[in-house]
C-alpha cells in the first residue's frame, strides 16, 4: 500500500516498541483504531500493536521490569515505554468448530476470547470493521497493509462489518455501539446490513455486562462529539436500551435544547476545555434531575430550596443513570455541580460557594448552559480554563500501571 507520511502524529514510545520487537524477528504493526484515526486526519489517542510474538516471548524481549502479562481468556502485555503504557497483543484467528466444541460453557453465539494464534490476515479478519482492520509499518516508511478494503471503506465514509453483522453483533453486542460511534465521529455511514442488523439487535446489547457498558458510556464523555454519538445511538434504537432516561430527554420536546447544549460543552471540549466527568455527567443528568425535582417545569426553569431538597437531588442523579450505577464519589460530584446552579442563577450564597471545590465544574456548567436557557451571565464566574490534556506538547497520561485491566476484549478498534 501506498506510503504515509505520518511521523508527526506518530507516538515515539510505539514506534519504539514495535523496533525492537522486529529485531528480535516478530512481525509487529501498529493496528486498529490509531492507523484508522491517522488516515482520518486525527491525532490517535491509543497505539495498539500486534505482532507474531506470544505473550511469554514479547515478556522477554523487554524483560519483567518494563513488560507485564495481563488477561486470561485474553492474554495481552503491558509494555512500559517512555513513561506510556502499551498494549501489545498476538495475531489471533477465529476459533475452528472444533476448538469452540471443547468449551463446555460456549453458546455458541457469544464470543470466547481465548488465546488462538493467528496470522495477520486471520488477526484483521477477526476483528470487526474494515476500517479498523488497518496494519501499519512505522519501520518501512509507514507501508499500510490493508486485507479488507479498509481504506477504500475511510475514503467512501462507510461502515462495513467484516462478516455477517448479524453473526458478528450477537458474537459481542458492543459493536452496534462502536458502530454508532463511528457515525457520529467521523460522520460515516451505515452499511444497510449494518444498519438493519443494529435495529434488530439492540436489544442484544443488555446482553453485556453492566460494568463494560457503563465503561462504555463514560468513554463516549471524554470525547469532544458526546451530542452526536448520544443523538445517533437514539436513532439506531441503542440508547433506549442503554440510557432509558436520556433516550426519554431524545425523545421529547426537549430534544433540540438539549442537543444545542451537549453541542456546546463539545465545542468547548475541542477548545480544551475539561475532560472531567465532574462536568459532563451533571450535563446529561440536568435536564432530567431538574424535571424530578420541579415537575411540569420548562428546561431551565431549575427548583425552589426546600428542606430535603439535597436528598431528592442524590437520589435524582442517580436514578439518572438507571440501569447502571455510579459511584459514590462521582455520584456526589455531580450531585454538588448541579445544586450549585441555581445558587449561581439566583446570585444567592456566592462567597460560600466560591470556596466549595466543585465550584469550577459548576461554573463551566452554568456557561454551557446558559446561553441556550436564557439564564443570566454571571461576571462573577471564572473563566474556563485549558485543560493540561490539551495543551500542545503534552501526552494523554498513562493508563495506571498498577491497576490494569483484568481482562482485555478483543482487539476491535
Amino acid at each position: 500500500m501506498d506510503n504515509f507520511d505520518f511521523n508527526p502524529r506518530l507516538d515515539r514510545g510505539a514506534v519504539l516498541v514495535i523496533s525492537k520487537l522486529r529485531e528480535a524477528g516478530y512481525e509487529t504493526y501498529l493496528v486498529g483504531g490509531a492507523v484508522r484515526d491517522l488516515l482520518v486526519g486525527e491525532n490517535p489517542k491509543d497505539f495498539d500493536i500486534s505482532t507474531s510474538a506470544t505473550p511469554e516471548e514479547i515478556s522477554a524481549v523487554f524483560g519483567r521490569r518494563k513488560a507485564r502479562i495481563i488477561g486470561r481468556r485474553f492474554k495481552i502485555v503491558h509494555v512500559y515505554e517512555r513513561g506510556t503504557i502499551y498494549e501489545v497483543a498476538t495475531f489471533r484467528r477465529t476459533p475452528n468448530e472444533k476448538e469452540r466444541s471443547a468449551r463446555p460453557s460456549d453458546d455458541g453465539e457469544i464470543v470466547w476470547r481465548d488465546n488462538v494464534w493467528g496470522s495477520p490476515e486471520e488477526d484483521a479478519n477477526r476483528r470487526d470493521f474494515t476500517v479498523n482492520a488497518l496494519f501499519l509499518d512505522p519501520t518501512n516508511k509507514n507501508k499500510i497493509i490493508d486485507f479488507c478494503g479498509g481504506i477504500a471503506d475511510i475514503e467512501d465514509k462507510k461502515v462495513r462489518s467484516l462478516g455477517d453483522p448479524m453473526v458478528r453483533f450477537t458474537e459481542d453486542p458492543v459493536r452496534m455501539l462502536r458502530a454508532v460511534k463511528l457515525k457520529a465521529q467521523y460522520g460515516f455511514d451505515f452499511e444497510p446490513d449494518v444498519e438493519k442488523a443494529i435495529r434488530e439487535l439492540a436489544p442484544k446489547i443488555t446482553l453485556v455486562s453492566q460494568r463494560r457498558l457503563y465503561e462504555e458510556i463514560l468513554k463516549i464523555t471524554y470525547k469532544p462529539y458526546m451530542a452526536k454519538t448520544m443523538d445517533a445511538c437514539h436513532q439506531s434504537g441503542l440508547l433506549e436500551h442503554i440510557m432509558p432516561n436520556l433516550s426519554d430527554i431524545l425523545s421529547s420536546d426537549d430534544r433540540d435544547v438539549y442537543l444545542n447544549i451537549l453541542n456546546e460543552r463539545d465545542v468547548m471540549i475541542t477548545k480544551g476545555s475539561t475532560l472531567s466527568r465532574a462536568y459532563s455527567l451533571p450535563i446529561l443528568a440536568y435536564r432530567y434531575v431538574e424535571k424530578r425535582l420541579n415537575p411540569g417545569s420548562k428546561f431551565g426553569d431549575n427548583w425552589e430550596h426546600r428542606e430535603g431538597i439535597d436528598r431528592e437531588l442524590r437520589h435524582a442523579v442517580n436514578d439518572f443513570m438507571k440501569p447502571h450505577n455510579m459511584t459514590r464519589i462521582i455520584a456526589a460530584r455531580v450531585k454538588d455541580v448541579i445544586m450549585m446552579q441555581g445558587r449561581i442563577l439566583n446570585a444567592h450564597n456566592i462567597g460560600k460557594i466560591k470556596r466549595h471545590p466543585e465550584f469550577f465544574y459548576a461554573s463551566l456548567l452554568y456557561r454551557t448552559m446558559a446561553p441556550h436557557l436564557d439564564w443570566p451571565e454571571a461576571d462573577f464566574l471564572p473563566e474556563p480554563r485549558l485543560s493540561s490534556h490539551h495543551k500542545p506538547g503534552n501526552k494523554p497520561k498513562s493508563k495506571n500501571r498498577r491497576n490494569p485491566r483484568k481482562d482485555k476484549q478483543e482487539p476491535d478498534k
